[in-house]
């Protein structure tokens, strides 16, 4: 069985638009951060609960239900013009013994916890950020303090460039693990290793939720801060090995090695390399496609930015990088066919 608990606080903000459900009775975990304002905000994200949590009552599936919930925030701001821009993200959990189901619109995000030392990101923000990182134009560090790094390309009640996407993953939890689901008022302020630290020194999931916000609270705390965590218990179900959906970026707990790694005394070899072929500059800049993408911020704006790279020296760049890893390729079959 998996057990679905969560909290959430309004920050440094006078009113809370962010709203959660946590039902442990019929497997539902949601988070709703809402925008257009204070009224409207708290209203968008309030109907993407109800609706939801109705929708799976009846055994609806998830995007059916989102899908429905954006018909409903829609036709609301539809009725007043001084609701214009009402929006809410959504992310819904939706479990059946330790199988889940996850689901999401805008920048509300989804983590695993291993139960040892690491937590994945398991789903990919619809922002506009997130789409220069996937291209390649910027770093993940440098999307932590990007001046755009709100603006969300994907919102219930919002109709995006080419309607509706609505993301869906699943998969299955072992003994000992957790999904996190949360607002970006918490990502926004605490990094992804120390929310694994904080789920690492916690005793259970209600002194982690606690935490979490506390520590984001002590960062800032300049947005409404939900978290929702969903643990698969240690006992009373038969045990399975676990189903992972595809992780977008790995983080482990200050001090401890990233499962994987290579060896330490290679390195410093594999920098070396790196650093030659490459000549001191970062590949990431190579983007290879165009995107269109309608940015939605918390006041609605319809800018659409285009990416329009051609080809240019980071293409070489690139291949060279690509010659440095078959050259580390090479390293490490020689350094393990000598031990």
């Amino acid at each position: 069985m998996i057990t679905i608990i969560g909290a959430t606080h309004p920050g440094r903000r006078e009113h809370n638009e962010d709203c959660f459900s946590a039902d442990s009775s019929i497997g539902l975990g949601l988070v709703a951060d809402g925008m257009g304002g204070y009224a409207c905000g708290e209203l968008a994200s309030e109907l993407v609960k109800t609706t939801v949590e109705e929708a799976v009552a009846n055994h609806e599936g998830l995007r059916e239900a989102i899908a429905r919930a954006h018909g409903i925030v829609k036709n609301f701001a539809a009725e007043d013009p001084s609701r214009r821009g009402m929006g809410s993200t959504a992310i819904v959990l939706k479990t059946r013994g330790l199988d889940y189901e996850i689901a999401w619109v805008g920048d509300s995000r989804a983590y695993l916890w291993d139960g040892h030392t690491v937590i994945k990101q398991i789903t990919r923000d619809h922002s506009y950020v997130e789409s220069l990182l996937a291209s390649g134009a910027i770093s993940y560090e440098e999307t932590l303090d990007h001046p755009n790094r709100n603006l969300i390309t994907q919102a219930v009640g919002v109709d995006g460039e080419n309607g509706l996407e609505i993301g869906l993953i699943t998969g299955r939890l072992t003994a000992g693990q957790k999904l996190l689901i949360c607002s970006d008022g918490l990502v926004d302020e605490v990094l992804d290793e120390d929310i694994a630290d904080i789920i690492h020194k916690a005793k259970d999931s209600e002194e982690a939720i606690t935490q979490l916000i506390t520590a984001a609270l002590k960062a800032g705390g300049s947005d409404n801060i939900t978290v929702v965590i969903a643990t698969a218990d240690q006992e009373g179900e038969k045990i399975l090995p676990a189903i992972e959906p595809e992780t977008i970026r790995s983080s482990v707990i200050p001090g401890a090695e990233h499962p994987g790694s290579l060896p330490k005394s290679l390195l410093s070899e594999k920098r070396e390399a790196s650093s030659f072929f490459e000549g001191g500059e970062s590949s990431t800049d190579a983007l290879s496609h165009t995107e269109d993408l309608t940015l939605l911020p918390n006041d609605t704006s319809d800018a659409k930015i285009q990416l329009n790279p051609g080809l240019s020296s980071a293409t070489y760049r690139a291949l060279l990088v690509s010659g440095a890893a078959g050259i580390v390729s090479i390293m490490l079959f020689l350094y393990f066919s000598t031990t």
